[in-house]
């Protein structure tokens, strides 16, 4: 297994999806429900996280568990900052 390999295979595939439509076919297809929820889950996360809610505030509106947030909380830490940048909040930890 190469995960640069797959990870450049993703990268590939989302860039040459031309319209918003033709993104949210190619979703529909490569995920399923409960992957639907879980990434939009995590979305959710990182905007409250970066609007300054505490994980409490965050598990009771979102229904996640604390450990979940906890890891989206990593990653906007100690990531590439690409949740500040989708939502502008500074990156935290900096």
């Amino acid at each position: 297994m190469d995960l640069q390999k797959d990870k450049d295979l993703l990268i590939k595939t989302f860039r040459e999806l031309e319209t918003r439509h033709e993104l949210a076919d190619f979703l529909e297809d490569l995920f399923t429900e409960d992957e639907f929820v879980d990434f939009a889950q995590r979305i959710k996360i990182a905007e409250l996280i970066l609007e300054d809610k505490t994980y409490e505030e965050i598990a009771e509106k979102v229904g996640a568990s604390t450990a979940t947030i906890s890891k989206v909380g990593q990653a906007i830490k100690y990531g590439r900052g690409a949740f500040q940048k989708l939502f502008g909040g500074e990156k935290h930890g900096s």
